[in-house]
């Protein structure tokens, strides 16, 4: 099914001057990604990279605190910067890149392996505080 959705692809290309060629050509484009699930939708990417810089103020406002010594009523869990810290790290690039994509193609559909990252940091960010209980997670 890829190869013939391919193939009117390829002859949309060929006939691109038409406007109803560059027409099915979108939609073809827009099957293909689809199926192939390879990108993203750039409104995705934005509410994705919302929901990730709360996380990391709340990330960064969590690591500030000092470490759990028995004598300080508020700190850090040490448990949970070893979750906390490589999340934000790898949440900051695929954000990062995410962005810079979608700046340098406007309009496109962005890479589904960063969003694919991005959302796992998210994920990761907010069983830890819910785990540990930061931010008012529960």
């Amino acid at each position: 099914m890829l190869k013939r959705i391919l193939m009117v692809a390829s002859l949309a290309l060929t006939l691109g001057g038409c406007a109803q060629w560059q027409a099915i050509e979108q939609k073809v484009s827009t099957v293909v990604s689809a199926v192939s699930g390879s990108t993203v939708n750039p409104q995705a990417v934005l509410v994705a990279s919302n929901i990730f810089d709360g996380l990391e103020v709340t990330a960064t406002n969590y690591l500030r605190l000092a470490k759990c010594n028995g004598t300080t009523p508020v700190c850090r869990d040490p448990s949970a910067t070893k979750v906390i810290i490589p999340a934000v790290r790898s949440g900051r690039v695929a954000r990062n890149n995410l962005q810079q994509f979608l700046k340098d193609h406007p309009g496109e559909l962005g890479p589904r392996g960063l969003y694919d990252a991005l959302q796992a940091s998210i994920a990761t960010l907010q069983a830890a505080y819910a785990k540990y209980q930061i931010g008012g997670a529960s």
